[in-house]
């Protein structure tokens, strides 16, 4: 696997560059192996009795249609973004099979906001808000939801759920869609997020904003940057921030469409380029691909990531564990590789 290496000739090169190892099952056979077994085993009718949420208050009220779209953990109060809703549940106080919230906040659409959306040809069931950013800030919470179409942020607190001041705009904060996928996280003050930054979801986006720091961002419709991405998540570790997320592959475009799985990574205190070169954008962004593949005559690679853990240490190094499959048409096997950072 090679190291990173930068996306244009522009780009200054970090030292030392973070690496990544793969550390692949010892095969028994040259053959393709076989898929290990899970690490814990849990019988259905026990994971029946897990506690679920479906938007009640308590057991007399009506369910809701929640359709889900991010849940923050503090402590041990959940928080979790919904369509138009913000629920707070504390996971002390679960009652048997379900959990109830203890407060919840409605951030509904006005309705010039869904007028808009519909004329500009979107279905009514997307002209919502969804939330899509869910994060602590400042004691507080600072959320952002789709808002049909127009992206919005606003801060929040965290006992009573009540908004804190005037929203502010999502754009490039927040996808304008609900089923695109983004990250966001705050590091030394300032927000990092990948989206898009466009009602057609075709400027895709690492951006800074919010903080001291001047607001940067990858650069506009350069496919050597990104090509269609879906974010998967970020991290911060040490001086950087790390974007880990799957793109249709540049390299292989003399083919039929190959999406890779990629890790990106930028200076938290870039200071961004000139007015000649880079200006207001990202000088320290770097990108390689993740290889996650069985050895052999012709390698089988495992290309789509789904999911990240947070940084861990193992054996004294911080690790992360990726989960990786194959394409939906091929067979559908996933294995839990390491990535070390060092």
């Amino acid at each position: 696997m090679g190291s990173l290496c930068p996306c244009c000739a522009a780009m200054t090169t970090m030292s030392p560059p973070l690496t990544f190892l793969l550390l692949l099952l010892r095969l028994a056979y040259s053959s393709f192996p076989e898929e290990p077994g899970p690490l814990s085993y849990a019988p259905l009718e026990v994971v029946r009795r897990y506690p679920v949420f479906v938007g009640r208050a308590h057991r007399s009220s009506q369910r809701q249609e929640l359709q889900i779209q991010t849940v923050l953990q503090i402590n041990r109060t959940l928080y979790i973004g919904a369509r138009d809703d913000l629920y707070r549940v504390e996971l002390d106080n679960m009652s048997g099979d379900e959990m109830f919230y203890s407060k919840k906040r409605t951030w509904e659409s006005n309705k010039n906001d869904i007028r808009v959306c519909r004329m500009k040809g979107k279905h009514e069931a997307k002209c919502r808000n969804f939330i899509k950013v869910l994060l602590s800030q400042h004691g507080g919470l600072f959320v952002c939801g789709t808002n049909a179409f127009n992206p919005m942020c606003a801060s929040y607190t965290r006992d009573t759920l009540e908004m804190v001041g005037e929203t502010v705009s999502g754009m490039a904060r927040c996808p304008y869609d609900p089923k695109h996928a983004n990250v966001a996280l705050f590091a030394e003050g300032s927000l990092f997020t990948g989206t898009v930054t466009d009602f057609l979801a075709i400027d895709a986006v690492i951006y800074r904003s919010l903080g001291d720091s001047l607001a940067l961002r990858t650069v506009k419709h350069d496919s050597k940057w990104f090509r269609e991405p879906f974010f998967v998540s970020a991290v911060e570790w040490g001086p950087h921030i790390y974007f880990f997320f799957r793109e249709m592959a540049m390299e292989f475009h003399h083919l039929e469409k190959v999406m890779v799985s990629r890790v990106a990574r930028v200076c938290k205190g870039d200071m961004g380029g000139s007015q000649r070169v880079l200006e207001k954008q990202w000088t320290s962004f770097l990108k390689a691909r993740l290889n996650c593949s069985v050895p052999g005559d012709s390698h089988f690679y495992f290309n789509l990531l789904h999911a990240t853990s947070p940084i861990l240490n193992m054996n004294g190094r911080d690790v992360i564990l990726g989960l990786f499959s194959t394409p939906p048409n091929q067979a559908i096997i996933k294995i839990f590789p390491y990535y070390s950072i060092y």
